[in-house]
């Protein structure tokens, strides 16, 4: 159980890492036109980097929820609230980009 533990951890990072690789890009791309202020922007890039390492370390206790059964309850719950906190992180950085940052 230890090895499956230890694999869904570094197959939850890589695809963290996936994720960082094609939105990054994505959120530097938001302002081609210009109209929105780069301040604004990077605002957003930093909330979906937060997001990005939230989610990501949100691998780490499902690994071990998997390994440790007496646990399991508690990490279950960890990596539910990491999981919800770093995608609310990332979709609220993007909205509030797109509603509050015109120039």
């Amino acid at each position: 159980m230890t090895i499956l533990g230890i694999a869904v951890s570094v197959l939850w990072l890589v695809l963290c890492l996936v994720w960082a690789v094609l939105s990054i890009p994505g959120g530097l791309m938001a302002n081609d036109s210009g109209a929105f202020s780069i301040r604004a922007q990077m605002w957003m890039l930093a909330g979906l980097g937060l997001g990005q390492l939230t989610v990501a370390a949100a691998g780490v206790p499902l690994g071990m929820a998997i390994s440790w059964t007496e646990d399991r309850g508690s990490l279950s719950w960890t990596f539910g609230w990491l999981l919800v906190g770093g995608i609310a992180l990332q979709v609220g950085s993007v909205l509030w980009f797109f509603a509050f940052g015109r120039k």
